[in-house]
């Protein structure tokens, strides 16, 4: 009799950690990042995006803070070119490129859900024909992005401004920041 009421405790608890895993979400809150690029050269400045794992929605059990050159997990540095032994981007892209074909993984079928976002670009082509159309159609882009993954738009958390440059050979400016809320019973279904 005892261990039939040992099993079933277990079985309870194992239920309530896969209920907690499935109804659980994750939250990519990118709180800084800032590019620059002239011609083909591109830098980035900074970036500093936060990853967090949040049980029932409520309860905050992982975060990991991503930098320019290295992230943290519970307070221990890990560089990106030693702990994925990598030489140039081209490498580390190409790493990624197959991480996702290998995996299988189907983006089409995750829906985020934006929380904030706020997007500054100063940008300029060669031709300024060409600006000058990249302009609204980058405009309308970003409106239809925050109308399918928003579901209440107020000013204040969702705000983008698009600077054309009209005197400058190619060049751009990009000042970003933006809460993206995933459920992860997407994730699993996908």
């Amino acid at each position: 009799m005892i261990f039939v009421l040992i099993f079933l405790f277990l079985c309870f608890v194992l239920e309530i950690i896969m209920l907690g895993l499935i109804f659980s979400s994750i939250v990519i809150n990118i709180e800084n990042l800032e590019m620059q690029g002239i011609n083909t050269k591109t830098n980035v400045s900074s970036i500093v995006v936060n990853v967090e794992i949040y049980l029932y929605k409520i309860l905050k059990i992982v975060k990991i803070k991503f930098y320019k050159e290295y992230f943290k997990v519970f307070f221990v540095k890990f560089y990106y070119k030693k702990t994925l032994k990598y030489e140039d981007n081209k490498q580390l892209s190409k790493i990624i490129i197959n991480a996702i074909k290998k995996n299988k993984i189907k983006i089409k079928k995750i829906r985020p859900e934006l929380k904030t976002f706020k997007f500054d670009l100063n940008f300029g082509t060669e031709d300024a024909v060409i600006t000058s159309l990249l302009t609204p159609t980058l405009s309308g882009f970003i409106v239809y992005l925050l109308r399918k993954f928003t579901k209440k738009l107020n000013k204040k958390d969702y705000e983008f401004k698009i600077t054309p440059n009209y005197f400058s050979t190619n060049n751009f400016s990009i000042k970003f920041e933006t809460k993206i809320k995933l459920k992860t019973w997407e994730l699993l279904k996908s």
